[in-house]
């Protein structure tokens, strides 16, 4: 038994190693610095600098007078403190959150089935093109899929029977509205499994903690519109559902078909591209596997949950009549990866050398084909930036503050640590 699990902590390590190798990796190179990145850095200057401390983040839609909480803001000034307001804060940033979404990945694989799904989950989210260049640039989406595959495991284990764990619930559903306005998915899933919640006096109880956890990430909110004495604070919220709501249409469902499965099927697009929507089959083998493993209620609840969290996003965004994009659906993403990693694991399992062997040439020629591709990748911009800025000033050229520009932030960078401006006003 020892050896056995000293080879999974092997494996587990050498799969670390290249997980750091691929986030970090030509960091600075690779970075990109566009208007999320640039509307972090100058909120991260505001705190450290003139210590303005803001009580909300992001509008989580561009004109729509919606916030995010502020959390993500003090993270990002956290890095460019020790930075000293170097850009290069950004994917340092990034490539950190990695650093704790394998942790998560690995721990909740492992707490829902065991160490080997444990390692193909990692595995496959080491390796992953898609996800290694959606994650080397530094935004709260970052933090969706780690967030999501949290909450859709403390969700399991209450409605498995732990009430204890709608406090670890609470936790994550409060700290994802910190993040992005996709939080909206949770209620509504969390309130479709009410009926499988544990029927007794400590489920009360922790329940009225959770909201107390809840309330406590609504907080900053709330001070900011009392502050400011918005009157009809929650009349944007309205408007905003008004505008973008065009009702309930079937053929739009069926038109969303892609985007509902997009994150499952961006996993093994390289080199798996031949698979298209047909991924969808991934779900159904997971479920009759789980269920041949496994015939139990809390099965049953497991691919309840698993269906929700594709169906929720998918029937709200066939409502929305504004512009999707990839990442509105990567709560999804973490959990596909756990979905394959079990499929892997069980064929491994299997009695058939054949089996065994195809499941390994599959992912070992997945490995492959992502690695030729990120050494094919040479996307950033963050040192380009800094040369137009460091020329500007060697020419005497001055580079006003323009929201959203850029090479404003590393002019006034290269500036501010020379000691020859001060912080911009914003």
């Amino acid at each position: 038994m020892l050896k056995i699990k000293n080879k999974h902590l092997i494996i587990l390590f050498l799969i670390f190693i290249c997980h750091i190798f691929f986030r970090f990796y030509n960091l600075e190179r690779w970075a990109n610095f566009g208007w999320d990145q640039l509307d972090n850095a100058w909120a991260a200057v505001r705190i450290i600098t003139v210590q303005k401390y803001p009580l909300i983040g992001m509008e989580a839609k561009q004109n729509s007078g919606i916030y995010i909480g502020p959390l993500y803001y003090y993270l990002v000034a956290l890095f460019y403190f020790f930075t000293h307001l170097n850009p290069v804060a950004s994917p340092i940033l990034a490539a950190c959150t990695s650093i704790v979404s394998f942790y998560v990945i690995y721990y909740v694989s492992k707490q829902l089935f065991n160490t080997r799904v444990a390692l193909f989950s990692c595995f496959i989210y080491t390796f992953s093109t898609f996800i290694i260049q959606s994650e080397r640039s530094q935004w709260p989406v970052n933090f969706i899929a780690p967030l999501s595959i949290l909450i859709f495991y403390y969700l399991y284990k209450v409605i498995a029977g732990q009430s204890r764990y709608f406090i670890h619930l609470a936790a994550c559903v409060g700290l994802s509205f910190q993040i992005h306005f996709t939080s909206i998915f949770y209620p509504i899933i969390i309130i479709l499994t009410i009926p499988f919640f544990p029927k007794n006096r400590s489920t009360l109880k922790y329940i009225g903690f959770s909201l107390l956890i809840f309330l406590l990430y609504l907080a900053p909110h709330i001070i900011y519109y009392l502050q400011t004495h918005e009157p009809n604070a929650a009349g944007k919220y309205s408007t905003y559902i008004q505008t973008y709501y065009h009702g309930f249409h079937m053929k739009r469902v069926l038109q969303l078909v892609h985007d509902a499965f997009i994150e499952f099927y961006a996993i093994l697009e390289t080199p798996f591209r031949f698979i298209g929507n047909a991924v969808f089959l991934f779900i159904l083998l997971f479920g009759v596997a789980l269920l041949k493993t496994s015939p139990s209620k809390n099965s049953l609840k497991l691919l309840y949950l698993v269906l929700l969290w594709i169906v929720v996003p998918w029937i709200i965004f066939a409502t929305y009549s504004g512009e999707l994009s990839n990442y509105y659906f990567s709560v999804q993403l973490y959990l596909a990866i756990v979905i394959f990693g079990y499929i892997s694991a069980r064929i491994l399992e299997s009695k058939y050398i054949v089996m065994r062997a195809f499941i390994g040439i599959i992912w070992l020629y997945f490995a492959y084909a992502n690695i030729t591709s990120f050494f094919h990748t040479d996307n950033g911009d963050l040192i380009n930036y800094r040369l137009v800025a460091k020329k500007a000033i060697e020419s005497g050229i001055q580079i006003p503050f323009v929201e959203g520009d850029p090479k404003s932030y590393f002019y006034f960078y290269l500036m501010y640590t020379q000691k020859h401006i001060a912080p911009y006003r914003m």
